[in-house]
């Protein structure tokens, strides 16, 4: 009898399957469609199996590719986020009215896109729209984009570049 092998960044391979191709799914993705050089479509169907333990990079890889929480399918538990979605909201949407309905003023630099507070502006906008078709997830992530740049935008103004 073979001792079970333990992969401390995986729960449990069969698991770790389990919810690589529930997240492929809810994505659309074929296997095939998931495959990329280096992980064939095969080999991700023995991922999916049990069979196979995906390292972490491999993880990191479809994680990405499927807009799936790579801690998720590693061991089952959603990564924390660390500003939850309605405070960078608030605080997005505060910054934003800070900055009228988008009148240049002398504190900040003009110039459409260029501008990150206006970069900032567009995001935030994609991620309303994103909330009224019910994608949240991605709607925080274009929020805290969003929060980012008026961030950098404040930074270059201090520093005056």
């Amino acid at each position: 009898m073979t001792a079970p092998h333990f992969h401390s960044h995986v729960d449990d391979p069969a698991a770790v399957g389990r919810r690589l191709k529930d997240a492929r799914v809810a994505a659309g993705v074929s296997q095939r469609q998931l495959s990329f050089p280096g992980c064939s479509a095969a080999y991700i169907s023995r991922i999916e199996a049990g069979v196979r333990v995906p390292s972490l990079q491999l993880l990191r890889k479809l994680a990405l590719k499927l807009d799936a929480d790579e801690q998720y399918l590693a061991i089952g538990v959603e990564r924390i986020e660390q500003t939850p979605p309605e405070l960078v909201d608030l605080e997005i949407e505060r910054r934003l009215a800070g900055q009228g309905n988008g009148q240049p003023d002398e504190n900040r630099p003009s110039g459409g896109l260029a501008d990150p507070g206006d970069r900032a502006r567009v995001l935030w906008e994609h991620s309303r729209t994103l909330v009224r078709m019910g994608d949240r997830r991605a709607a925080a992530r274009y929020a805290r984009d969003a929060l980012a740049l008026l961030d950098y935008g404040d930074d270059r103004a201090r520093t005056g570049n």
